[in-house]
């Protein structure tokens, strides 16, 4: 796609038109309904790809209609451009495809589907990156929201109708009817314990307790997200806070034995009638108290804070024995990149190799067992984890870009309420960090979409429909 911003595209009036088309509310109920009813009525599955091919135009126009209005020296920006361009050609690519009206032209469509995803996997990292070098502009947190939100509900949708064409036991559509939160936690800490001990050389074991047996209708994707986001920065939290500067305790002759000292994370799961939750415990020193609030805003990272520490430190001690590598708190682990990345744009379905989404990486069922597999994975296996995901974002060499530019956090959050549910952070200053994520259980819960789909305008206006 051409890099510049089209005039004729970017004054179009049907852009305009479709982004004024009222929404058809995604809900709980049509979600799981289309999901059980595919299993024996094909008509169902029509029924779905003809919401889905009506929705995400309008969706997809007012995403559009949102980057017009922001301020000239934005828009203009060269990745803004990007962004424009692409979520422009699958606007028009979805608004001009004919009606979805046998499984023949759905199979055709769900293919649309994921080609769409894989050549606006990289927008995100675009989006954010022209975001960060006009960072000072105030409405900019409000838009990166709604834009994110917005992904989501797009993904939902999309993820969705694929998945009821192709159905996978354990599952209606995305929804896996019986995730099991024990083995989900083990996924995550797994693949954040291999990242930090390869990039850090150690890594605060993961303890898990309560009601490990604890099963919740869920999606698989935005769970583990939320999980590794937490867990890598309370991991993060926990080496700093104990091991200091790693690049000299590397070579410290009693390093291996305060490695051994790290206190773990503990990850408790309770479940309640309603809800579920998460809580994890960190020692890691807790958050700065300058930091309580900016932790949540899009794009805050304490990196920077920490190299400048870092190479004062530097300057101070000079270089260790054998130091021929930047401080690790400079490179961003494969496994880190890969979950920061894995908010790829477009359609809002991950990044992932051409003609495959991430949704298939839970395909072969969401339940604990013998061997306890996640998503077909065994748990236990790092290299099988790594592969999942780092392969399928960091390809093609180079640095992946939006790593640790300050999204996982927020966006974290926005997936958990999303459903009904919320995050939140205890912070004791000098100890630790305790982060609260609470789950509906969605097969109880009246959800709807809420302020999803408006435009970034309206937020500021107060308009709520």
């Amino acid at each position: 796609q051409e890099e510049v911003l089209h005039r004729d595209s970017f004054y179009d009036n049907v852009v305009e038109t479709w982004a004024t088309k009222p929404v058809r509310k995604l809900t709980l109920q049509k979600l799981l309904n289309f999901g059980r009813d595919a299993w024996y009525d094909h008509s169902r599955v029509l029924d779905s790809a003809r919401f889905v091919q009506q929705e995400l135009p309008k969706r997809l126009a007012r995403r559009l209609m949102d980057l017009q209005l922001l301020p000239f020296i934005v828009v203009h920006n060269p990745n803004i451009k990007k962004v424009y361009n692409a979520y422009y050609h699958g606007f028009t690519t979805l608004r001009d495809l004919d009606p979805i009206s046998d499984m023949q032209r759905n199979d055709h469509f769900v293919k649309l589907l994921r080609r769409l995803v894989d050549e606006h996997s990289p927008m995100l990292d675009a989006l954010a990156q022209g975001l960060r070098e006009v960072r000072s502009k105030p409405i900019l947190d409000g838009f990166l929201e709604n834009m994110l939100r917005s992904r989501i509900s797009r993904r939902v949708m999309a993820e969705q109708h694929i998945n009821l064409t192709h159905q996978r036991p354990g599952y209606i559509g995305i929804v896996c009817t019986h995730l099991n939160l024990a083995d989900a936690v083990d996924f995550a800490a797994t693949r954040c314990k291999q990242a930090f001990v390869e990039h850090y050389g150690v890594a605060p074991d993961v303890f898990v307790s309560g009601d490990t047996s604890l099963t919740i209708p869920y999606i698989p994707a935005h769970l583990d997200y939320m999980l590794y986001e937490l867990l890598k920065n309370s991991a993060r939290a926990v080496v700093e806070h104990h091991l200091g500067a790693v690049r000299h305790s590397l070579s410290d002759p009693h390093a291996a034995h305060r490695r051994a000292k790290l206190p773990p994370i503990h990850v408790r799961l309770c479940g309640g009638s309603h809800e579920v939750t998460i809580r994890l415990s960190d020692q890691g020193g807790g958050i700065d108290a300058a930091d309580t609030e900016a932790v949540w805003q899009f794009g805050f990272t304490t990196t920077s804070r920490r190299q400048k520490a870092q190479a004062k430190a530097d300057r101070q001690q000079g270089p260790g024995p054998g130091l021929g590598y930047p401080h690790p708190l400079q490179r961003p682990s494969s496994e880190e990149a890969a979950m920061m990345m894995g908010i790829g744009e477009g359609l809002g379905l991950d990044n992932a190799p051409p003609g495959v989404s991430f949704g298939a990486a839970w395909s072969a069922g969401c339940s604990g067992g013998p061997g306890r597999r996640w998503g077909g994975v065994p748990l236990r296996s790092a290299a099988a984890g790594a592969s999942v995901w780092s392969g399928a974002v960091c390809s093609g060499g180079g640095r992946c870009q939006l790593a640790r530019l300050g999204f996982g956090l927020p966006l974290s959050r926005l997936y958990a309420r999303y459903f009904g549910g919320d995050l939140r952070l205890v912070n004791m200053p000098g100890y630790g960090v305790d982060s609260f994520l609470t789950l509906k259980r969605l097969e109880d819960a009246e959800w709807e979409e809420s302020r999803a789909e408006l435009q970034t305008g309206m937020l500021h206006s107060g308009v709520h429909a």
